[in-house]
């Protein structure tokens, strides 16, 4: 049987910004149940849908570029799919893009660039060891990071995450 791999992007902003990552996952899956998509299984006594994430977003982080892929069974009409799955999914969030991809993104090959308010309580030490100050202005620094070993937690320390925006992106495909 032929394995089919959907990328699919999206945006989380508004209320769903303050949804957990794990509910998030289970919010996406059921949705795909919904809308009967002919998802792959893995095995064992408990089958679970291939799904794979991004780096899991913290509240209140804005996600304006976020990704799963998912394993299907066979191929169906990506703008209808885009079209259902929105009528579904929760206020802030929403599927912008998706396509179908021959190998899934490996975690080393994942960036995110970060819009970090500067009323925030950060230390540019702290973005220069884990990443990269890439552009600063007088009300947002924009810093790069490669996702594979990021913590959230090394950057912001006081744990205020309110008007961060992440944007992900893949290179070397």
């Amino acid at each position: 049987m032929k394995i089919y791999r959907l990328r699919v992007f999206y945006k989380k902003e508004g209320i769903s910004r303050f949804i957990s990552h794990l509910s998030f996952c289970k919010i996406i899956e059921r949705s795909l149940r919904r809308l009967d998509i002919p998802m792959r299984f893995s095995n064992g006594f408990t089958p679970n849908p291939k799904i794979s994430y991004c780096p899991p977003l913290p509240i209140p982080i804005v996600g304006t570029n976020e990704f799963f892929e998912l394993e299907v069974k066979d191929i169906f009409d990506l703008n209808l799919f885009i079209e259902k799955i929105n009528q579904i999914l929760p206020e802030g969030t929403e599927i912008k893009n998706c396509f179908w991809v021959e190998k899934k993104a490996p975690l080393s090959s994942i960036y995110g660039i970060y819009f970090i308010p500067i009323n925030e309580k950060i230390f540019r030490e702290d973005i220069e060891k884990e990443g990269k100050i890439i552009e600063e202005k007088d009300k947002f620094i924009k810093a790069i990071f490669k996702m594979e070993k990021f913590n959230h937690k090394n950057v912001f320390k006081y744990g205020l995450f309110d008007g961060i925006k992440r944007e992900l992106f893949i290179t070397d495909e």
